[in-house]
């Protein structure tokens, strides 16, 4: 009972797409089935690449995660402040002691030189 269903539907598209004719055969054909070596590397360099989101982005937010655990196991021992530090005043100004002193430091080798 089927088939009698199709053959009629068949029979009328048959009918209405008779006047259609496809020309671009050769054309895609050369697209699918490369020949030449030409063909071969110019379908590969036309490939569309998909690359999904969701694993990716996993991807990139573990790597994030990463480097903030990496940052904050080791941080810069120059930007690691001493938890003992002193303020000192001089000359009416407050200065950390090492800061202060490292800078007398520089100041009196500056004048030795």
């Amino acid at each position: 009972m089927m088939d009698n269903d199709k053959e009629p539907v068949k029979a009328r598209l048959d009918e209405e797409l008779r006047d259609l004719r496809f020309q671009g055969a050769a054309n895609v054909l050369a697209r699918t089935h490369p020949r030449t070596w030409a063909e071969r590397i110019r379908a590969i360099w036309n490939k569309e690449i998909e690359i999904p989101v969701v694993p990716s982005g996993a991807a990139v937010a573990v790597l994030l995660l990463m480097l903030a655990i990496q940052q904050t196991a080791n941080p810069d021992p120059e930007q690691a402040a001493p938890r003992n530090r002193q303020l000192v005043e001089a000359g009416g100004n407050t200065y950390w002691k090492d800061e202060f002193e490292r800078a007398v430091a520089n100041a009196e080798n500056q004048n030795q030189g």
